[in-house]
């Protein structure tokens, strides 16, 4: 991540020791936070969960959301504080602007107040595997995910926001234990989603053949390319499972090519479907998709090739 100059990297890398260096007073934010978790059920507010393949765009899609409309969101600050997000954000938040546009390195923001996975938070009830979740949470954890979305909701009156992508393998569970939550579902066409699991095995793993991201193999590959369309197939079956048993109003896809030509039409989208009114969007201009071939031609076709046995697809989905 050093290597890379990337200033969201840096930033990432930074954040990191000075979580521990807040340690401390993370430790006394926690006292009030667990009499804040304890008070009355709070405002009922839509929950909405991003969720999505990995390098399907999701990162940039709640980096749009969280712009243009009236919604809440834990932030970079709010990772720093793994036992008092609600009231180190609610104390310290004046400090944490939002900067840096839309850049983002593999799900990592720049500034303190930008859009964070929120991993910290959601550890506390589906455990620190960052590749998968529990079938079933105990009536004790459904409890204390229940409590917090209430004191959240009571600390900011606005629609929480996140994107998390373990939580496409928990949609069902999150489903059932939050009535309140919907789900926007970041999609993008296989090819590219595997080409860029591919560059991400390389720029943050340093090695193709160690897997990243959901539904990645646990062992290194000797073929890795056959490797990543396999994980973006298990991926993909993974969401349609999810989704089954979960109310189809509860749910709106979102494609990556249409974020890219039209965001100001997929903030109004979302907008819509959740009764909530986009603001500044004279700002948002169009983005640069990266659905091209980003490969050597014969590694590229190889690629074609392996996701081809696992999609229906054209035989050039570059439209080239």
């Amino acid at each position: 991540m050093l290597a890379s100059g990337d200033p969201a990297a840096r930033s990432a890398l930074s954040r990191e020791a000075l979580r521990y260096l807040l340690m401390p007073l993370d430790w006394v934010l926690g006292r009030w936070e667990q009499r804040r978790l304890a008070r009355p059920q709070g405002p009922d507010l839509p929950i909405v969960l991003i969720v999505g393949s990995p390098r399907s765009g999701s990162t940039l899609l709640y980096q749009v959301l969280a712009a243009h409309l009236p919604v809440s969101y834990p932030s970079n600050l709010t990772a720093l504080f793994e036992r008092s997000p609600i009231t180190a954000t609610m104390r310290l938040g004046r400090w944490a602007r939002r900067s840096g546009g839309y850049r983002s390195y593999y799900g990592n923001t720049r500034s303190l107040g930008a859009p964070n996975d929120a991993f910290s938070i959601w550890n506390r009830w589906l455990g620190e595997d960052r590749y998968s979740v529990p079938q079933q949470i105990t009536p004790g954890i459904a409890g204390e995910m229940t409590s917090f979305f209430a004191a959240w909701g009571t600390a900011f009156p606005e629609p929480f926001l996140n994107k998390n992508n373990r939580n496409t393998a928990a949609i069902a569970l999150l489903a059932e234990q939050l009535p309140g939550a919907r789900f926007i579902v970041a999609r993008r066409e296989p090819l590219f989603v595997a080409q860029s699991l591919l560059e991400a095995r390389e720029t943050v793993q340093g090695d193709r053949s160690i897997g990243w991201g959901l539904a990645a193999g646990e062992e290194a590959s000797d073929d890795s390319t056959a490797d990543v369309a396999e994980q973006v197939a298990r991926i993909e079956e993974l969401i349609e499972t999810q989704l089954a048993p979960v109310d189809s109003a509860r749910v709106l896809e979102v494609a990556y090519g249409d974020l890219c030509n039209d965001p100001t039409g997929v903030v109004r989208q979302v907008g819509e479907w959740l009764a909530l009114e986009p603001q500044r969007l004279e700002d948002l201009k169009p983005f640069q998709s990266t659905d091209e071939a980003r490969l050597s031609p014969v590694e590229f076709e190889r690629l074609q090739a392996e996701i081809r046995k696992r999609f229906q697809l054209p035989d050039d989905p570059t439209g080239q």
